[in-house]
C-alpha cells in the first residue's frame, strides 16, 4: 500500500462530500478518517460496530482504512502521509514505542481531555504518552505477552504444572513433539512464536534476553549493550530450536499467524498477546478449554519478564477535525466499550480500574496473575527517534542467526557495532 492510494480515496471521498454539500449544507455528514495499527484478530470489525451509536448522533461517517497487519509497515505508510502533510486522515494508531518518531506530528491531547479524563487512564502510560509536557496520545488498549500451554498434552504426558524455565520447555517440548508425532500426527511442533522480522517480534526478543539477563539491547542510558554473554546465551539456546522444537516457517510468521497455528492443535506453547485466548475460546476452535496461560520463562540466570506492548490513539496535527476526532476517541475509550472489548477480544483496557471488574475476572481469571508480571520495554525511550533502525538491525541480526546465515557469537558483535554507527553522537 502506497501513499498514492490514500491519494485516490481522499479524492474520491472529496467528490462525495461536495455532492453532498450541493444538496443543502444542513445535510452535509462529516468524516473522521482512522488509520489502525497491526490489530490482530476482529478488533477492526468489532471497533465498526462499536462507534456507530456515536455516528448516528454526531452525523458523521468513521471511515477505518484497510492495512497491512504489520506494524513495520503500517509506520512506513503512516510516515509518508505525515510527510506530505496528508489532512484526509484524522486519528492514527501508535505503537508503544512511536512516541519519539511520531510526537512532532502530533497535537496536545490536554486541550480536548480534561485532567480528571487523563487520571482514569493508568498514569506509567499516561507517563510514556507524555513528551516535553504534551500528552500525544491516550492508550487504545494494553498488551503484555503471555505464555499459553496445552493443559490436556501437559496432563498426558505427566506434567503437572507449566514450565517456569526454558530449559522445561524445550523437555517438555521433545517429550510431548515425539509422542505426538509417534501417535501419527506428523505435523505437531513444540513451540511457536511470531519470527518474522517485523516489529511484533522486537518484543520476544526483548523477553529472551532480558529473562536470561541480558537486558535489551541498548540500557536507559543510552548505552549499546547488545553484546554480552547473557544475551548470547539466550540467543545461541533460542535459536538453535530452529526446526527442531519450532517449526523452520517461524522465521516469516507474524502474530495471528502463531496464534493460528496454535489454534489448529498441532503446539504445545506458543508465546502470544491476550487478543489469543479470546480467539481461541471461540466456538469451533479445536483448543477451546484445552489451553492456559502463564508467565513468561525464564533462562538460568535471569527472571521472567514479559513484553509490554499496545497501541495508542493520537490527532494527526493536519487534521481539520481535531474536536471532532477527541470526542471520538473519548467515546470509544468510554468504560463500557473498554470493558466490551476485553470480554469480547481480550484487549486490556487503558482504566486500571477495569481489571478489577467482576465480570472480567470472571471471563479471564489470569488478569489478576497479569498484575504482577515483571514488565520489560523495548529500549524506545533510550533511542529516540531511532528506535525504528535499532530495532530492524537487531531483527535482521536474529533472523540471520535464526536462518543459519550467521553464528550467534560473530553476530552479535557485528549488531553491536551497527547499533554504535546508528547511535552516532547520540541518541
Amino acid at each position: 500500500m502506497k501513499i498514492s492510494t490514500f491519494r485516490k480515496a481522499a479524492v474520491g471521498i472529496a467528490a462525495v462530500l461536495m455532492m453532498t454539500a450541493s444538496a443543502g449544507a444542513a445535510l452535509a455528514q462529516q468524516k473522521i478518517t482512522i488509520m489502525p495499527g497491526a490489530w490482530s484478530g476482529n478488533t477492526i470489525d468489532f471497533l465498526r460496530q462499536q462507534i456507530k451509536p456515536w455516528e448516528e448522533k454526531n452525523n458523521t461517517k468513521v471511515e477505518i482504512l484497510n492495512v497491512p497487519n504489520n506494524g513495520t509497515e503500517i509506520l512506513a505508510i503512516m510516515q509518508q502521509n505525515l510527510a506530505a502533510e496528508n489532512s484526509d486522515i484524522d486519528i492514527n494508531a501508535m505503537d508503544v514505542v512511536w512516541q519519539g518518531m511520531l510526537e512532532r506530528y502530533a497535537v496536545d491531547m490536554k486541550q480536548f481531555f480534561t485532567p480528571e479524563e487523563i487520571a482514569k487512564y493508568t498514569p506509567a502510560t499516561i507517563s510514556l504518552n507524555t513528551i516535553k509536557d504534551r500528552l500525544i496520545a491516550v492508550p487504545f488498549y494494553g498488551d503484555v505477552g503471555l505464555f499459553y500451554y496445552r493443559t490436556d498434552l501437559l496432563k498426558k504426558y505427566g506434567y503437572n504444572e507449566p514450565p517456569k524455565t526454558w530449559a522445561e520447555v524445550k523437555d517438555m517440548s521433545d517429550k510431548v513433539q515425539a509422542g505426538e508425532r509417534a501417535a501419527g500426527n506428523a505435523n505437531f511442533w513444540g513451540f511457536v512464536y511470531p519470527g518474522s522480522v517485523y516489529e511484533g517480534f522486537a518484543t520476544d526478543l526483548v523477553e529472551w534476553i532480558s529473562s536470561y539477563g541480558g537486558g535489551t539491547w541498548v540500557d536507559k542510558d543510552g548505552n549499546v549493550t547488545a553484546n554480552n554473554p547473557h544475551s548470547k546465551a539466550a540467543l545461541e539456546e533460542l535459536t538453535s530450536w530452529v526446526g527442531k522444537t519450532v517449526p523452520p516457517g517461524v522465521t516469516s510468521y507474524i502474530i495471528d499467524d502463531a496464534r493460528g497455528a496454535f489454534q489448529s492443535g498441532n503446539y504445545l506453547f506458543m508465546r502470544n498477546w491476550p487478543y489469543a485466548y479470546a480467539a481461541m475460546q471461540a466456538d469451533g476452535s479445536a483448543v477451546k478449554d484445552k489451553f492456559a496461560v502463564t508467565a513468561i520463562p525464564h533462562g538460568p540466570d535471569g527472571k521472567s519478564a514479559s513484553g509490554l506492548g499496545g497501541w495508542q490513539l493520537w490527532i494527526s496535527k493536519f487534521s481539520k477535525n481535531q474536536k471532532l476526532a477527541a470526542d471520538l476517541i473519548k467515546f470509544i475509550n468510554s468504560p463500557e466499550n473498554q470493558k466490551d472489548r476485553m470480554l469480547k477480544l481480550a484487549r486490556l483496557p487503558g482504566y486500571p480500574e477495569l481489571l478489577n471488574d467482576a465480570d472480567i475476572l470472571k471471563t479471564y481469571p489470569w488478569v489478576e496473575m497479569v498484575k504482577n508480571f515483571d514488565l520489560v520495554a523495548r529500549p524506545s525511550g533510550s533511542t529516540g527517534t531511532k528506535y525504528s533502525q535499532v530495532s530492524n538491525a537487531a531483527l535482521k541480526a536474529v533472523n540471520d542467526m535464526m536462518t543459519g546465515r550467521a553464528k550467534v557469537p560473530e553476530r552479535l558483535e557485528q549488531l553491536d557495532k551497527e547499533l554504535n554507527r546508528i547511535k552516532g553522537r547520540g541518541w
